[in-house]
């Protein structure tokens, strides 16, 4: 996993968690989801393996067919029962 160094340029200067939050509210502005975020620690803690091996773990599912498609599916269903909205094709 090639890293950016954003986290290195700004330590010593914001706290760890002032840096994830900052650079979660500059995704959010511009336009993503950034309010359920995965982490390694979520296989790590489960199963016995490295960093990049959780990463793995973690990319296979979240970018499997199955998943993607049950999101956009999850998306579409609640735009419409939820929140009346209409597919853009239909107005």
């Amino acid at each position: 996993m090639e890293k950016t160094g954003i986290y290195d340029k700004l330590q010593g200067k914001m706290f760890s968690s002032e840096i994830n939050n900052a650079v979660k509210l500059h995704l959010k502005e511009r336009g993503y989801f950034v309010d359920n975020l995965w982490h390694l620690n979520d296989v790590s803690d489960r199963f016995e393996c490295t960093d990049d091996q959780a990463y793995k773990v973690l990319s296979k599912v979240l970018e499997s067919d199955y998943i993607m498609m049950s999101i956009h599916e999850a998306i579409c269903q609640v735009a419409q029962d939820e929140f009346n909205l209409k597919f853009k094709n239909d107005v």
